[in-house]
């Protein structure tokens, strides 16, 4: 028993080195939520992301990411909340996002690194170690690429609970974090106490207690009503999912209500009070790096391929690619009523890509309306 114990000491110790805020331990059971999954994806709530039915079997318990899995080792990692978060007040939350005449991205975004990469390489060592610890136990780290439903096993290991925004939440950093996990054959929870761990911020052994309440904060404020009910998620109607994930032409109709957002989506992060009284500690090296540039649609409408290239290789921009960072532009342009973006907008007109050629045309007509109102 000594040993495990050794380990789950070490993995907390290398935690809070590393900067990660909380760490949980959980057996690799079959995920209660899996039929919740698959009720999910049966609701074509998955819009296009087929990958996620491709998967889905592997879903259903941790062993079809590691096989002989035995135990997860769940772990957040803070990052810097939207600015907006504390700008707007109690009472009208609400209506001072939707007049907001900025552009903006998703705050997980700022950071100067993808944290996919940044993450993996801290708990490199920390897999190293485990697996000298255990060697005939394999061992391996994910960070939401995986076919994990990594909420619902946090929520198992006491590190929150999942919010009626489908997020995780957590009592003292909020949901303004990353969560990545560590899959092991090791029984690390062998002669495990059941007490409360104060250092890491868990709770006991089961599920977490929802801390929700009666508040519907962030189902109101959804611009788009992507939440069909709470704690149900409807993609097709979701501004991160379009603006991030979708590829090729946004319809016309979803244009408006993407609002400001270039990139990703905070809006339902934002209002939750549990954000207002998030105190936690970001990492030096994921502090945010630029964020008037990357809230910036002439920069975006001005990128060509190399210049991206160099960039953003190795940030998240990278998934939704050139024209996709600038089909978003042209919108929130629109929406905005950027007039100065005009001339950087007619270039496209004359794209290659015919998405873009038409998203141009329709942006600047949106434009010029509005400079004849005005």
């Amino acid at each position: 028993m000594l040993l495990f114990e050794l380990a789950r000491k070490q993995i907390k110790e290398f935690a809070t080195d590393q900067g990660f805020h909380s760490v949980g331990f959980t057996p690799a059971d079959d995920a209660q939520r899996f039929p919740e999954f698959c009720d999910w994806l049966d609701r074509g709530f998955a819009a296009s992301m087929g990958y996620l039915e491709k998967r889905k079997d592997a879903y259903r318990n941790p062993q079809g990411v590691l096989p002989n899995c035995r135990t997860l080792v769940l772990l957040t990692l803070p990052y810097q909340g939207h600015a907006w978060t504390r700008s707007v007040t109690k009472r009208a939350r609400h209506r001072e996002i939707s007049s907001q005449s900025h552009a903006t991205v998703g705050s997980y975004a700022n950071a100067a690194e993808d944290y996919h990469l940044w993450i993996r390489r801290r708990l490199k060592p920390l897999v190293r170690e485990l697996q000298a610890m255990f060697p005939d136990c394999h061992t391996r780290a994910v960070v939401d690429t995986a076919p994990l439903l990594e909420r619902h096993f946090a929520s198992q290991a006491g590190l929150g609970w999942v919010g009626k925004n489908t997020m995780l939440l957590n009592r003292q950093i909020g949901s303004y974090f990353f969560l990545c996990a560590i899959l092991t054959q090791a029984d690390l929870l062998k002669g495990a106490e059941s007490d409360r761990d104060e250092s890491t911020g868990t709770e006991p052994e089961g599920v977490s207690s929802s801390h929700c309440g009666t508040c519907t904060a962030c189902l109101d404020a959804c611009p788009t009503k992507a939440f069909v009910s709470p704690y149900v998620l409807d993609a097709n109607r979701c501004i991160s999912y379009w603006t991030i994930e979708h590829r090729g032409e946004i319809p016309e109709s979803m244009r408006h209500s993407i609002g400001p957002w270039i990139f990703g989506c905070d809006v339902c992060q934002i209002v939750c009070p549990w954000n207002h009284k998030a105190q936690a500690k970001v990492h030096d090296l994921i502090v945010p790096g630029s964020i008037e540039q990357k809230s910036d649609c002439l920069h975006w409408l001005s990128l060509d391929q190399p210049t991206f290239d160099s960039l953003y290789k190795k940030t998240p921009f990278w998934r939704t690619g050139l024209h996709g960072m600038q089909r978003n532009a042209m919108i929130v342009a629109a929406n905005l009523g950027l007039q100065v973006a005009i001339p950087q907008i007619r270039e496209f007109t004359k794209h290659s890509d015919e998405h873009l050629r038409e998203l141009a045309q329709w942006a600047i007509g949106q434009l010029s309306a509005e400079g004849n109102l005005s």
